[in-house]
Protein backbone atom coordinates (compact mmCIF):
# COMPACT_ATOMS: atom_id res chain seq x y z
CA UNK A 1 0.00 0.00 0.00
CA UNK A 2 1.31 3.48 -0.54
CA UNK A 3 2.08 5.51 1.93
CA UNK A 4 -0.77 7.67 3.27
CA UNK A 5 -3.55 5.96 0.79
CA UNK A 6 -6.27 4.85 2.76
CA UNK A 7 -7.04 1.00 2.79
CA UNK A 8 -10.87 1.61 1.74
CA UNK A 9 -9.91 4.24 -1.05
CA UNK A 10 -7.16 1.17 -2.06
CA UNK A 11 -10.03 -1.28 -2.15
CA UNK A 12 -12.28 1.13 -4.19
CA UNK A 13 -9.89 1.30 -7.01
CA UNK A 14 -9.40 -1.94 -7.19
CA UNK A 15 -13.29 -2.78 -6.99
CA UNK A 16 -13.05 -0.49 -9.86
CA UNK A 17 -9.97 -1.27 -11.85
CA UNK A 18 -11.83 -5.09 -12.02
CA UNK A 19 -15.44 -3.35 -12.71
CA UNK A 20 -13.74 -2.16 -16.22
CA UNK A 21 -11.59 -5.16 -16.99
CA UNK A 22 -14.83 -7.21 -16.72
CA UNK A 23 -16.90 -4.81 -19.08
CA UNK A 24 -14.34 -4.33 -21.32
CA UNK A 25 -14.12 -8.11 -21.62
CA UNK A 26 -17.93 -8.65 -21.91
CA UNK A 27 -17.71 -6.39 -24.71
CA UNK A 28 -14.85 -7.63 -26.51
CA UNK A 29 -16.72 -10.65 -25.93
CA UNK A 30 -20.05 -9.56 -27.66
CA UNK A 31 -17.76 -7.47 -30.45
CA UNK A 32 -16.20 -10.82 -31.41
CA UNK A 33 -19.28 -12.32 -31.19
CA UNK A 34 -20.79 -10.18 -33.63
CA UNK A 35 -17.81 -10.16 -35.92
CA UNK A 36 -18.35 -13.98 -35.96
CA UNK A 37 -21.88 -13.61 -37.01
CA UNK A 38 -21.11 -10.62 -39.96
CA UNK A 39 -18.35 -13.25 -40.98
CA UNK A 40 -20.62 -16.06 -41.04
CA UNK A 41 -23.42 -13.57 -42.88
CA UNK A 42 -20.61 -12.89 -45.66
CA UNK A 43 -19.98 -16.40 -46.30
CA UNK A 44 -23.75 -17.78 -46.55
CA UNK A 45 -24.05 -15.09 -48.97
CA UNK A 46 -20.76 -15.82 -50.80
CA UNK A 47 -22.62 -19.25 -50.94
CA UNK A 48 -25.86 -18.57 -52.49
CA UNK A 49 -24.12 -15.99 -54.93
CA UNK A 50 -21.79 -18.97 -56.04
CA UNK A 51 -25.12 -21.10 -55.97
CA UNK A 52 -26.94 -18.55 -58.35
CA UNK A 53 -23.99 -18.30 -60.55
CA UNK A 54 -23.58 -22.27 -61.11
CA UNK A 55 -27.59 -22.26 -61.61
CA UNK A 56 -27.42 -19.73 -64.48
CA UNK A 57 -23.63 -21.00 -66.17
CA UNK A 58 -25.82 -24.56 -66.25
CA UNK A 59 -28.97 -22.84 -67.67
CA UNK A 60 -26.93 -21.53 -69.94
CA UNK A 61 -25.58 -24.78 -71.20
CA UNK A 62 -28.77 -26.09 -72.02
CA UNK A 63 -29.44 -23.29 -74.47
CA UNK A 64 -25.57 -23.60 -75.65
CA UNK A 65 -26.62 -27.03 -76.45
CA UNK A 66 -27.97 -27.30 -79.52
CA UNK A 67 -30.33 -30.61 -79.46
CA UNK A 68 -31.21 -29.63 -76.14
CA UNK A 69 -31.74 -26.00 -76.92
CA UNK A 70 -34.20 -27.28 -79.39
CA UNK A 71 -35.86 -29.45 -77.16
CA UNK A 72 -36.68 -26.30 -75.23
CA UNK A 73 -38.17 -24.81 -78.22
CA UNK A 74 -40.15 -28.08 -78.96
CA UNK A 75 -41.65 -27.27 -75.85
CA UNK A 76 -42.41 -23.56 -76.08
CA UNK A 77 -43.89 -24.27 -79.60
CA UNK A 78 -46.67 -26.06 -77.16
CA UNK A 79 -49.34 -25.20 -79.96
CA UNK A 80 -47.56 -24.58 -83.29
CA UNK A 81 -44.85 -26.00 -85.65
CA UNK A 82 -41.46 -24.71 -85.79
CA UNK A 83 -38.61 -25.47 -88.44
CA UNK A 84 -35.56 -27.45 -87.24
CA UNK A 85 -32.54 -27.83 -89.12
CA UNK A 86 -31.87 -31.45 -88.98
CA UNK A 87 -28.69 -31.78 -90.36
CA UNK A 88 -26.68 -29.65 -93.58
CA UNK A 89 -29.59 -28.71 -95.76
CA UNK A 90 -32.10 -31.13 -94.26
CA UNK A 91 -35.17 -29.02 -92.73
CA UNK A 92 -38.37 -30.97 -91.03
CA UNK A 93 -41.02 -28.78 -89.39
CA UNK A 94 -41.97 -30.08 -85.88
CA UNK A 95 -45.37 -29.79 -83.76
CA UNK A 96 -45.89 -30.70 -80.24
CA UNK A 97 -48.08 -33.37 -81.65
CA UNK A 98 -45.18 -34.65 -83.26
CA UNK A 99 -42.87 -34.21 -79.95
CA UNK A 100 -45.68 -36.12 -78.26
CA UNK A 101 -46.02 -39.00 -80.84
CA UNK A 102 -42.34 -39.39 -80.83
CA UNK A 103 -42.46 -39.99 -77.69
CA UNK A 104 -45.06 -42.69 -77.14
CA UNK A 105 -42.71 -44.83 -79.35
CA UNK A 106 -39.43 -46.95 -78.61
CA UNK A 107 -36.15 -47.07 -80.19
CA UNK A 108 -37.77 -50.94 -81.76
CA UNK A 109 -40.25 -48.99 -83.43
CA UNK A 110 -40.02 -48.26 -86.72
CA UNK A 111 -38.91 -44.57 -86.28
CA UNK A 112 -38.27 -41.90 -88.80
CA UNK A 113 -35.43 -38.96 -89.11
CA UNK A 114 -37.92 -36.56 -87.42
CA UNK A 115 -38.72 -39.21 -84.42
CA UNK A 116 -35.09 -39.57 -83.93
CA UNK A 117 -34.48 -36.11 -83.95
CA UNK A 118 -36.94 -35.51 -81.31
CA UNK A 119 -36.27 -38.44 -79.17
CA UNK A 120 -32.41 -37.17 -79.46
CA UNK A 121 -32.94 -33.90 -78.50
CA UNK A 122 -35.02 -34.62 -75.97
CA UNK A 123 -33.10 -37.26 -74.56
CA UNK A 124 -30.07 -33.92 -74.15
CA UNK A 125 -32.50 -31.78 -72.36
CA UNK A 126 -33.62 -34.78 -70.32
CA UNK A 127 -29.77 -35.22 -69.67
CA UNK A 128 -29.07 -31.69 -68.30
CA UNK A 129 -32.21 -31.74 -66.28
CA UNK A 130 -30.98 -35.00 -64.57
CA UNK A 131 -27.81 -33.21 -63.49
CA UNK A 132 -29.89 -30.20 -62.31
CA UNK A 133 -31.64 -32.25 -60.03
CA UNK A 134 -28.14 -33.99 -58.97
CA UNK A 135 -26.97 -30.38 -58.20
CA UNK A 136 -29.88 -29.60 -56.14
CA UNK A 137 -29.57 -32.89 -54.24
CA UNK A 138 -25.53 -31.80 -53.32
CA UNK A 139 -26.12 -28.53 -52.33
CA UNK A 140 -24.57 -27.08 -55.22
CA UNK A 141 -27.13 -25.17 -56.47
CA UNK A 142 -30.90 -24.18 -55.46
CA UNK A 143 -34.18 -25.25 -56.85
CA UNK A 144 -35.37 -21.83 -56.17
CA UNK A 145 -32.72 -20.61 -59.04
CA UNK A 146 -34.39 -23.02 -61.43
CA UNK A 147 -37.76 -23.16 -60.38
CA UNK A 148 -39.82 -20.50 -62.44
CA UNK A 149 -37.42 -21.14 -65.30
CA UNK A 150 -38.67 -24.98 -65.72
CA UNK A 151 -42.24 -24.42 -64.59
CA UNK A 152 -43.73 -23.20 -68.01
CA UNK A 153 -42.06 -26.74 -69.08
CA UNK A 154 -43.38 -28.74 -65.45
CA UNK A 155 -47.15 -27.72 -67.07
CA UNK A 156 -46.06 -28.95 -70.45
CA UNK A 157 -44.62 -32.29 -68.89
CA UNK A 158 -46.99 -32.92 -66.30
CA UNK A 159 -50.20 -32.65 -68.83
CA UNK A 160 -48.60 -35.45 -70.84
CA UNK A 161 -46.76 -37.01 -67.40
CA UNK A 162 -47.34 -41.08 -68.28
CA UNK A 163 -45.49 -40.21 -71.91
CA UNK A 164 -42.51 -38.13 -70.90
CA UNK A 165 -42.35 -40.04 -67.72
CA UNK A 166 -42.10 -43.74 -69.76
CA UNK A 167 -39.43 -41.34 -72.35
CA UNK A 168 -37.09 -40.68 -68.75
CA UNK A 169 -37.29 -43.63 -67.09
CA UNK A 170 -36.18 -45.76 -70.55
CA UNK A 171 -33.33 -43.29 -70.38
CA UNK A 172 -32.07 -43.78 -66.64
CA UNK A 173 -33.30 -40.08 -65.91
CA UNK A 174 -34.73 -41.64 -62.51
CA UNK A 175 -33.20 -37.49 -61.28
CA UNK A 176 -34.83 -35.87 -63.66
CA UNK A 177 -38.50 -37.45 -63.02
CA UNK A 178 -38.18 -36.43 -59.26
CA UNK A 179 -36.96 -32.94 -60.58
CA UNK A 180 -40.36 -32.74 -62.21
CA UNK A 181 -42.24 -33.97 -59.83
CA UNK A 182 -41.29 -31.21 -57.60
CA UNK A 183 -43.86 -29.12 -59.53
CA UNK A 184 -46.92 -31.23 -58.50
CA UNK A 185 -47.66 -29.52 -55.31
CA UNK A 186 -46.83 -25.79 -56.84
CA UNK A 187 -48.96 -26.60 -59.86
CA UNK A 188 -51.75 -27.83 -57.89
CA UNK A 189 -51.64 -24.83 -55.58
CA UNK A 190 -51.29 -22.32 -58.60
CA UNK A 191 -54.30 -23.71 -60.88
Amino acid sequence: MAPGMDPLLKDWFQVLFWAVAVIGGVVAGFKAIYELHESTQQRVAELRWKQANAARDILSEIHHHTLAANAVVMLDWYEGMHDYKIEEGNKVVISYNDVISALRKTQLDNLEEKDIYIRDCLDWFFYFIDRIEHYIRTGFISFQDVDTVFEPYAKKIMNQIKIYDDFMASHDYELARKFWRRYEPMLTTRS
